[in-house]
């Protein structure tokens, strides 16, 4: 069974909520910008900055963050399970905005860097699998997460437009 249990304080402390099913609201739990701390259980989750699955975006795989789970602490509105298959995982990214320009098919993690498309993707494609894309290399700074059959013909309207410098998909667990 996959779940997360949020608290209010740092190192697990204050009030907690446990949750095992998407949350499009945390207001209604009294959790709205108030998470500090948490632990996954099972399969990744995806905090999300506003309701409704939507705005900024961070994924949390299976273990325990004791300290500060978002760049502005707590933000989270809005929760959500990811329960796709993780097998077979495929992107393409686009170097212009609706899948035009250069593109290049991964199959796995990577830096950008390594075949020159570091802050140049513009849109992508999911085939298969749930990607993370991060605004620096090395699984750092802001995340953009997309499931299997996103297709994203625009990053601008999400701030991350010629950003992603590191990309890679979430794996099954053993």
């Amino acid at each position: 069974m996959s779940k997360i249990i949020v608290y209010s304080l740092e190192g697990f402390g204050g009030r907690s909520a446990e949750f095992n099913n998407d949350v499009g609201d945390l207001e209604a739990n009294g959790f709205n910008n108030t998470i500090a701390s948490l632990k996954v259980i099972g399969q990744p989750w995806v905090g999300y900055y506003d309701k409704d699955f939507a705005g900024k975006q961070r994924v949390f795989e299976a273990g325990e963050y004791p300290r500060r789970v978002s760049e502005d602490k707590g933000k989270f509105s809005s929760l959500k399970k990811i329960t796709n298959d993780l097998s077979n995982p495929e992107i393409q990214l686009f170097e212009h905005i609706n899948y035009q320009g250069r593109s290049v098919t991964l199959r796995g993690e990577i830096n950008l860097t390594e075949i020159d498309f570091n802050d140049k993707a513009s849109s992508h494609k999911v085939r298969g699998g749930v990607w993370v894309l991060y605004e620096h290399i090395n699984r750092k700074g802001a995340q953009l997460v997309s499931f299997p059959g996103d297709r994203v013909s625009n990053y601008v309207p999400l701030s991350f437009n010629d950003t992603a410098s590191s990309v890679r998909p979430l794996l099954p667990r053993p």
